[in-house]
């Protein structure tokens, strides 16, 4: 119920979407002769995209999630395994054409990669069920198995998890996988920057010892995390950390992380 709940809110709050949806209603209020009601609503929607994709708010919001956790931390030499959350495949695109089709977040795959080269013997997990609603053919998970198997890499050390479709499954999924391993030596985990802040708290929550590994920032760093007519890719760090805020909120709010912005 909590998944199904947080998708609609989602597909509601999104700011390009809640701006298109607020001008269906002036349109609506228009018919119906409301004019006061139909301004209104055409005024906030107007509003909503102008803060989202003009102003630094959003950049400036992303970029505190992603100065979180710094990039490329010192490892110790000895780690209990590698956990990577799904991400990197668009996996409504890969079910439609049957093959492996890498989103705009690679960056978790050349991780698992490279991590494993350099932890020859550690076990690693691998989430990436569907984040969508309803159900599909083939999750992310099959899908990155054949693209790494594809690539030469040797999958029997990855142990797949098909199933779950958000963070908090994730962490419960990545447990049933790891066994009693997984309160021994610290894990690295392996997830875009923006949302590490929150899987840290989640797998801390489930008894974890993790090393965070952020890869994918979407900001340009902090020299110039805001570029002023850059509109559309303002719009895009706008929309992704305001999904993040409210998952730490909401996250917190259900008991799901130990506070509100986890370090």
């Amino acid at each position: 119920m909590f998944f199904i709940a947080a998708k609609i809110f989602w597909l509601l709050a999104a700011p390009l979407n809640l701006a298109c949806l607020l001008a269906v209603v002036a349109i609506a209020f228009r018919l119906l002769r409301w004019r006061r009601l139909a301004g209104a609503s055409l005024w906030t929607g107007a509003v909503v995209l102008l803060i989202a994709a003009a102003t630094p708010a959003g950049p400036y919001a992303a970029l505190a999630l992603e100065t979180r956790f710094p990039p490329r931390p010192d490892l110790p030499a000895e780690i209990g395994g590698i956990i990577v959350l799904g991400g990197s495949l668009d996996t409504d695109r890969s079910v439609a054409w049957n093959m492996p089709i890498v989103s705009d977040d690679p960056d978790r795959i050349t991780a698992l990669v490279s991590l494993a080269h350099r932890y020859p013997r550690a076990p690693i997990i691998f989430a990436g069920g569907y984040g969508g609603l309803g159900t599909v053919e083939k999750t992310e998970a099959p899908f990155v198995a054949e693209l790494l198997t594809g690539m030469g890499f040797d999958t029997a050390r990855i142990r797949f998890d098909p199933n779950s479709r958000n963070t908090r499954e994730n962490e419960i999924e990545a447990r049933k996988l790891a066994g009693a391993d997984h309160g021994q030596k610290p894990w690295v985990l392996v997830t875009g920057a923006m949302h590490m802040p929150r899987a840290v708290g989640i797998f801390h929550l489930g008894g974890w010892t993790v090393l965070p590994w952020p890869v994918d920032p979407v900001t340009y760093g902090t020299d110039s995390p805001w570029q002023p007519l850059n509109f559309g890719q303002t719009l895009v760090q706008s929309t992704r950390a305001l999904r993040e805020w409210i998952g730490l909120v909401t996250y917190y709010a259900a008991g799901y992380t130990a506070s509100l912005l986890p370090e």
